[in-house]
Parts: structure tokens; C-alpha cells; sequence
């Protein structure tokens, strides 16, 4: 999930829903994903 977040421009304050929620909310506000916007992900490998 780290890189759909750097891929895919996904920011703390995207709108997710997963099955389980009662409805939608910010990326940020959801326990899994939180920790995503918490750590410095490590630059791609080049090639």
C-alpha cells in the first residue's frame, strides 16, 4: 500500500472505504493506512 500512496498520489486526506466502514473517510483517520503518512517511505530503486 506505501506505493500506491506515492504512485497513485494518494495524500492523508483522500477519501478510502473499505468493506467493514460504515462509510467513507479520510485516508488519515483510518488505523491501517495512518501509519503510511507517519513514516518517510524510501525513494523507488533506479533502474
Amino acid at each position: 500500500m506505501g506505493r500506491k500512496v506515492t504512485d497513485d498520489g494518494m495524500t492523508r486526506d483522500s477519501m478510502v472505504w473499505t468493506q467493514g466502514q460504515d462509510g467513507w473517510m479520510r485516508a488519515e483517520d483510518v488505523s491501517e493506512l495512518a501509519q503510511l503518512f507517519t513514516v518517510m517511505l524510501p525513494p523507488p530503486p533506479a533502474g
